[in-house]
Parts: C-alpha cells; structure tokens; sequence
C-alpha cells in the first residue's frame, strides 16, 4: 500500500516545483535557527551573563577625579574675640584667604569586605542557569509544535494521495458502467449511483488539497520562513524511526520543574542577602590634592601651589533598621516553603501526565496493529472479488463496496500511524526525553 501512496504523492504538492523538502530532523533545525522567541531568549541569556562583571567591577578601586576653579570676588570676613595689639576695639574684623582658590583632586576608595559579595555571585550565577533554563524550555516547545505540524503535513499529504486513488477508481467504475449501461446490463439509476460517486470523490479530494494547504501554511509558520516548504518523508518512514519499546520516564529532567528549583534556590539566597544588610561593611580610601591660593589668575604662579593628602578606613556597622532586614529575610523564608510545595505539585503533575500519555501511546500502537491486520483482510477479500466478478458472480456493485472497504481501512491506517505519531512525541515531552 505504500508503494501506491507514494506513487501518487508527487502529484499533489502545492508549488512542488518550488517547495524546499526538509526531513524532519532538518525541519527541526531549522525552525530553532529562526524562531524569534529563541532569538530574543538568547539575548535574555547575555545580558544575565554580563552581571557577574558588574559584580566585579564594583570591586574594582572606584577612582574618581575633582577640579575646582574658584574667584572669591569678595573675601569671607572673620571676627576675632580679641583686640590686635596697639587697637582700642573689643574685637578684631579679619579676611582670609586668596581672591583665587583653585585645586585638583583624585579621590580612589576600595571595598575590602562586604558580606553580599559572595552572595550577589551565587544570584547571578542561579540567574544565569534559569535563564538557561528557560531557553531549553522554549526549545522543547519549539519542538514539539514543528514536530507536530510536520506530522499533521505528512498525514495531509498521504490523504490527499488516497483521495487521488478513490478518484481514479471512481472514474473506473463510471466508464465501466457507462459501457454497461450501452449495453443494457444496468438501469439508469445504477449509472447515476456510479456518477455520484465520482462527484463525492471530486469533493473529498478538493477538501483533502485545501487541508494539505492549510497544513503547509501552519508547517511554515512553525519553521518561520517565507520559503515554500513541504515534507521529504512518509508516515511509514517517520513510523519506523520513532519507536519508542520501553518506558523511559524521567520526570526530574522537566525543565518546568528545574524552574522551579531554581527559584528555590534564588529565594534562598535573597534570604542570606537581606540577612546580610545588618553585616559591617569595610572599605579603603586616600586623597591626594593640590590647592593654589593666589592673589592673580595665574596657575603657573611659583609658590602658589600646596599639596595636602590623606588615607583611611571606613566601617558602616548598622546597628538597627527597625527588622527590616529579618521581616524581608521572613518573606523569602515563606516563598522556599511555596516552591517546595510547587515542586511537589509539579512532579505529582508530571507523574500522571507521563503514565496517562504512555498509556494513550500503548493504545495507539494497539490501535495500529488492527488497521494493518483489517488492511490485509481487506485486500485479500478484494483479490477475491475482483475473481468473482470477472467471472460474473458478482456485481459491480458487490466489488465497489469492497473496493471502498479497502479505501476506510487504507484512512484507517493513515489514522493510526498519525495517532502513534503524535501520541509518541507527546510521551517524550511529557517523560522528559524529548
């Protein structure tokens, strides 16, 4: 039966001339080059990435540079408690300084210890691996919808090649009766039977394109690409590549429940970082400056110029934030108790979901097992009529009721690989192997 369906394939391709045939496996590859959920995830992925350097670059000495031209057009004026010598005043009226006070300054300060360092590197890092996470999330569903939509294109294909084969004997049987019917051997309503049966071939034929149609368009917008693409394989080829002999269940693999162990884990951590808040934090900085007092705008003035330059250590020990820091380490302490209780949920989840497809799976490769056995029944009784009606035991009639026995089980089998198909790569997601 294959032969004859693949016989009749290559007749019934939208734009074949043009179309790019992919296998499935290139199918795949090529739809996870183009999808732009991926692409943007990509970019999801980088940026999380970068963190870690930010991380270290605040470790970095922060280095900072100050210039100050100053004119002081009008001099602060100081009191002195006291009298100078020779003066009969209570008080002495003093102005200070220089009309020109410039300077030059770098300042540089380094952190020595802060209990979030450690911490903020282990966020990033869990960050780093959910975004990942979800990128090979994205993928596993990327590939399933192409698997599946390539499935559903192969399927529509073979359905369109049987209708091509009901047409044929249809129109067979027509002219048949027509040279019958010349010869009196047939009432004018068995004609028109034969007749109507053409026309509903016509029509399940027409059906059948525009659904290999539809299923083309639906196949190219799972790959993303304006190219015409069809196709290279028949569900029998697909069939034997794609058995699946054992159960294979690894439900730990899931990313949706990795997810979830990340966020565990990231809430863990945002619990040590708020608990981190009431640690001191120590740094180390120096300045080294240059001022020029003059009496002109003139800084190449010799004398005018006066370094001064310090260094120290600086700690910040809180003492008391009101319990800010415990009430949101108290929050993140709650939200672990949630993904643990998510986790649960999830694998309880995903261990049904992986029973009950692997029991559909079973049933469908039963299922299957029937359409071929009904396939060679059907051919054998039609072996068998086509004897008796050449030699006159039967009527036409009698072998075209056969003959469309033959054409339900042919869909029915089609059916039952389709079903295995899709049963298969459902099994897959949901056992955590695809």
């Amino acid at each position: 039966m294959t032969r004859v369906i693949l016989s009749f394939i290559l007749g019934f391709t939208v734009s074949a001339t043009f179309a790019q045939t992919l296998t499935l496996e290139q199918a795949v590859q090529k739809g996870l080059e183009n999808r732009i959920e991926l692409k943007s995830q990509n970019l999801n992925l980088q940026i999380a990435s970068a963190e870690n350097e930010k991380v270290k670059a605040k470790w970095l000495p922060q280095v900072s540079g100050n210039a100050d031209i100053r004119w002081n057009t009008q001099l602060q004026t100081t009191v002195l408690p006291f009298a100078l010598p020779g003066s009969g005043e209570s008080q002495t009226e003093v102005k200070l300084g220089r009309p020109f006070n410039n300077s030059f300054m770098l300042q540089a300060e380094q952190k020595v210890y802060d209990a979030n360092r450690k911490v903020d590197r282990a966020v990033n890092d869990t960050q780093v691996e959910a975004q990942k996470n979800t990128l090979e999330q994205i993928r596993i569903n990327v590939r399933q919808a192409i698997t599946e939509a390539y499935y559903n294109s192969v399927f529509a294909k073979e359905k369109l090649s049987l209708s091509a084969l009901a047409l044929q004997r249809a129109n067979s049987y027509f002219e048949v009766g027509k040279a019958r019917f010349d010869q009196g051997a047939i009432l004018k309503n068995d004609l028109d039977k034969l007749e109507l049966d053409v026309s509903n071939a016509k029509l399940a034929q027409t059906k059948n394109q525009q659904d290999y149609d539809l299923s083309l368009i639906a196949f190219q917008y799972q790959l993303n690409t304006t190219d015409t693409v069809e196709p290279a394989e028949d569900l029998q080829a697909i069939f034997n590549y794609s058995q699946i002999t054992d159960n294979q269940s690894n439900i730990e693999r899931r990313t949706e429940l990795k997810a979830e162990e990340l966020n565990l884990r990231l809430n863990q951590l945002n619990m040590q970082k708020q608990l981190a808040r009431n640690k001191p934090m120590v740094s180390a900085y120096g300045n080294y400056s240059y001022f020029q007092l003059a009496e002109t705008l003139n800084p190449f003035e010799k004398g005018t110029w006066f370094p001064a330059n310090y260094i120290g250590i600086r700690a910040n020990v809180p003492i008391f934030d009101g319990r800010q820091a415990r009430l949101a380490a108290n929050d993140f302490k709650v939200r672990q108790q949630i993904n643990t209780l998510n986790a649960e949920r999830l694998r309880n989840d995903f261990g049904y979901e992986s029973k009950s497809t692997w029991n559909t799976l079973q049933q469908s490769k039963l299922n299957l097992e029937e359409a071929k056995k009904n396939i060679a029944l059907a051919q054998r009784i039609l072996e068998t009529d086509k004897f008796r009606f050449e030699k006159g035991v039967i009527l036409l009639s009698d072998l075209k009721n056969t003959e469309y026995s033959l054409q339900s089980a042919e869909n029915q089998y089609l059916s039952s690989i389709y079903n295995f198909l899709i049963a298969s790569v459902r099994y897959k997601k949901a056992s955590g192997n695809l």
